[in-house]
């Protein structure tokens, strides 16, 4: 999805959503990463009729597992101008899973350092409220990797158990079904990432 609004001498700044949609052999994948996906796919309904003043991109990316294949394709056929115009990639990753330890709503950066997503991001759960914590952690393995190579501010948003980081006991394994998923808790990330991005992107 691309909503634009020219800027003088027709420039505008870009904010990229990324989800992944593959998963591994003998695994359903409903939490890694159909969640993600299925985020990012309600936040392309809703936000398409919201007044925005910068260009909105959602990439739906594959083989993240073996290596981050199709977010590096992606990032890689972005021109010097847009990669230069890009101020954000919210990466959306396993943000559904029922476990009951995961209450935390883990920001991955490479650096471990803020950016503008995760500072944000932040202050949107200050506003709204958001029921889970959350945590700043430095983690690469995932495609936010891609878009923070170039420069570009990324964070990757996760549910994962505070304190320890341990994903969901059902990562990579056959029980990674529907039955562990939660909506409540892919309400609160679109929610969460919505109203942060929305909060870069508003006229």
């Amino acid at each position: 999805m691309a909503k634009r609004t020219q800027k003088k001498g027709g420039k505008h700044e870009v904010v990229h959503v990324s989800a992944n949609y593959g998963s591994v052999p003998f695994a359903p994948g409903a939490s890694d990463y159909a969640t993600g996906t299925a985020v990012a796919l309600e936040l392309a309904r809703v936000l398409k009729s919201y007044p925005i003043d910068k260009e909105l991109r959602i990439a739906f990316v594959g083989a993240e597992e073996i290596g981050l294949v199709g977010s590096k394709y992606y990032v890689s056929q972005l021109t010097s101008d847009e990669i230069n115009r890009s101020i954000a990639n919210f990466n959306m990753d396993m943000v559904g899973t029922s476990w009951d330890n995961a209450t935390a709503i883990y920001m991955n950066t490479l650096d471990g350092k803020l950016n503008i997503v995760s500072e944000t991001a932040t202050a949107t759960e200050g506003r709204i409220g958001t029921p889970s914590e959350l945590i700043l952690f430095q983690r690469g393995a995932s495609d936010h990797v891609s878009f923070h190579d170039p420069g570009i501010p990324a964070v990757n948003f996760i549910s994962c158990e505070p304190g320890t980081a341990n994903l969901e006991p059902y990562y990579h394994t056959p029980l990674d079904t529907i039955e562990h998923v939660s909506v409540e808790r892919l309400k609160e990330a679109g929610d969460l990432v919505g109203a942060t991005i929305y909060e870069l992107i508003r006229e």
